[in-house]
């Protein structure tokens, strides 16, 4: 009988394969982690883009007035929260471009609405059914004036005349809905900042039941947020950078200049009229 020259692989081979293809996984999978977090970075400033052509579309339309955040209309057939997200759906006919890719379920919004007290005698539902959302508005530039201000004044819809840096105006951005809107180290390191920066301690400590944090800007994309402007543009911003832009401090009747955003948690004001901050 004629002997076999096949050869089986030894142990240490074995073991030299095992070894070398701990390495490249170890090498590849971070690559691909990036790979998949910049895609979702990249697909959520596509959706905050449209939705900024959505609001100049709503604009052009609407005598140069933005939407209001919300405001309540009951009908004969339901109790409705119309909202910004609301308003413009007839412009994009896509719900999704409210979602922020990285967390679709940052904010469950029908549930939200559903469960506000503000006005009572709820359940109240979303007009155009929306369910869900990843990004919040800019509760200065979308303007709700049933509601008062801490001066106990209603603020007025906003109209393009009073955005002059459009450039420089947040519209829309990652965002999540929480009661604290960051951990306790986070939040008084914001405060601690906030104050060194001119605002106004009285709004950090607001009276009970109302709470700035409920829509706290989100850095879920690897550090940055993403941010959409009055101009129609978007890009992802540092959860450190400094945003330009000063207004005046609504919480207080003196005429002081505040930070109009302190990221990473708030990026609602009008950069030269309104620096308040906002839940």
């Amino acid at each position: 009988m004629r002997k076999s020259n096949l050869k089986a692989f030894t142990l240490i081979e074995l073991l030299v394969v095992i070894a070398i293809i701990a390495i490249l996984a170890a090498i590849l999978f971070p690559v691909f982690a990036q790979a998949k977090s910049a895609a979702k970075k990249t697909q959520t400033i596509s959706n905050l883009k449209q939705n900024g052509l959505a609001v100049i579309m709503y604009v052009d339309s609407n005598d140069d007035t933005y939407p209001q955040s919300g405001y309540f209309q009951p009908t004969t057939t339901g109790r409705f929260l119309v909202s910004a997200f609301d308003a413009i759906f007839p412009f994009t006919k896509n719900k999704e471009i409210y979602v922020d890719t990285a967390d679709p379920e940052a904010i469950r919004w029908a549930q939200i609405i559903g469960n506000t007290t503000i006005v009572p005698g709820g359940p109240w539902l979303s007009p155009q059914k929306i369910e869900r959302a990843g990004v919040a508005f800019n509760f200065a530039l979308f303007e709700d004036p049933g509601i008062p201000n801490f001066l106990g004044a209603d603020d007025p819809v906003r109209t393009t005349s009073v955005v002059s840096d459009p450039v420089g105006t947040v519209m829309f951005y990652s965002a999540n809905y929480t009661n604290r809107g960051a951990d306790v180290k986070e939040r008084a390191k914001y405060e601690a900042d906030f104050t060194r920066k001119g605002g106004n301690a009285f709004y950090l400590r607001p009276p009970v039941g109302f709470n700035r944090y409920n829509f706290a800007g989100a850095p879920r994309h690897s550090g940055t947020l993403v941010v959409n402007f009055a101009d129609g543009s978007a890009r992802s911003v540092n959860a450190s950078a400094n945003l330009p832009g000063t207004g005046r401090d609504e919480t207080t009747t003196s005429p002081n200049a505040i930070n109009c955003y302190n990221l990473p948690f708030d990026l609602n004001g009008i950069p030269d009229l309104v620096g308040e901050p906002r839940d």
